[in-house]
């Protein structure tokens, strides 16, 4: 079985986006989800939130970049 280190993938996010990576990677594991899709899922998300914090031009990504409930489909559309 492949493992990955949940700590590595979240490294550099806010603590509010790593609490939530956290409670979604539980879910996944409580779903019987392989630890391959656990890891790409787990891995985009984390992506996402460092595009917004570094990369993203839209003004309003700084509040997404914090929280994750700040995410809008033109921020996903965007990344």
């Amino acid at each position: 079985m492949i493992e990955f280190d949940l700590d590595k993938v979240i490294s550099g996010v806010s603590t509010t986006w790593a609490g939530f990576l956290r409670d979604w990677d539980r879910c996944l594991r409580s779903a019987n989800h392989p630890a391959t899709t656990r890891s790409v899922y787990l891995l985009a998300a984390a992506q996402l939130a460092r595009y917004l914090d570094a990369e993203s031009p839209d003004p309003e990504a700084v509040a997404a970049a914090e929280d994750p409930r700040e995410v809008r489909r033109a921020h996903v559309e965007a990344f």
